[in-house]
């Protein structure tokens, strides 16, 4: 399988038909939308709200031990945080003592 990846300010133009799908589902009503194939939602109690983050992120990847993630993992589970806002805190508090 090819995987194709975009930013969102390099998106590809909707095609016609793509925009015609989209203007006929816009003109449908709640009900008549068939959702059959999608499951409803009911429980959200492990719902995260603010789990998108709006900042950018670059292609770079950066390999962390999984021990090392692992302990920000359980302190994340312990404080109620996110463990990856965890490291880069962590990270940026080491280069401004550094």
């Amino acid at each position: 399988m090819n995987m194709v990846r975009y930013s969102i300010d390099d998106l590809p133009p909707l095609t016609k038909k793509q925009q015609d799908s989209l203007k006929h589902l816009a003109a449908l009503s709640d009900d008549d939308i068939d959702l059959s194939d999608i499951p409803e939602v009911s429980d959200w109690s492990d719902a995260v709200r603010g789990g998108i983050s709006n900042q950018a992120f670059s292609a770079e990847a950066c390999l962390v031990r999984p021990s090392i993630v692992a302990k920000f993992k359980d302190k994340a589970k312990q404080t109620g945080g996110n463990y990856q806002d965890m490291i880069n805190d962590a990270l940026e508090e080491y280069l401004l003592d550094h």
